[in-house]
């Protein structure tokens, strides 16, 4: 699939298989993260690859819409060094288009309970944590199970203006 395809086609999948991804489905994954940009090259990001079913249905308590995390066999805790959210959106953006391109659903988990997240986690006091996305083969219902919501986007001349605000 083009870049263009897998933006247009991506859609949140909460339902997974049972089916686990394979060691190079993960690496892929996760090497697509270490390659998102961010400002001035700083890296400011940490992954903590998530496999255990007992940890991530632990995470799948720590937000009202996080309970996805319980079902998906693979998961991804965003960690940063900086509360600016920016550079790690970016590399969120890459993990979940590269597992479309394998044909691997995600969605973002966000941590309502950031403390009892990262308690979890073990991640340090110092660092930020309040995302994680699961991924996982996507049930068959899951998945275009309808047509897209009619008027799902707004129009292109609804949010993109010409050289000022509302040009």
């Amino acid at each position: 699939m083009t870049v263009s395809e897998l933006i247009r086609t991506k859609r949140a999948v909460r339902q997974f298989t049972d089916d686990p991804l394979s060691e190079e489905a993960v690496r892929t994954i996760l090497n697509a993260d270490r390659r998102a940009q961010s400002s001035k090259n700083t890296q400011p990001w940490h992954f903590i690859a998530l496999r255990d079913r007992a940890t991530l249905r632990q995470l799948a308590g720590c937000g009202a819409y996080a309970g996805h995390l319980a079902g998906t066999p693979f998961a991804v805790a965003l960690v940063a060094s900086t509360a600016d959210s920016f550079d790690l959106g970016q590399a969120a953006a890459y993990l979940q288009l590269a597992a479309w391109d394998l044909g691997i659903g995600s969605c973002i988990a966000s941590m309502w309970e950031p403390e009892k997240a990262r308690a979890i986690l073990d991640v340090p006091h110092d660092l930020h944590f309040d995302v994680a996305i699961s991924f996982g083969y996507p049930l068959a219902s899951s998945v275009h199970s309808h047509a897209p919501k009619p008027n799902g986007r707004k129009p292109f001349d609804e949010v993109v203006f010409w050289g000022r605000w509302g040009g």
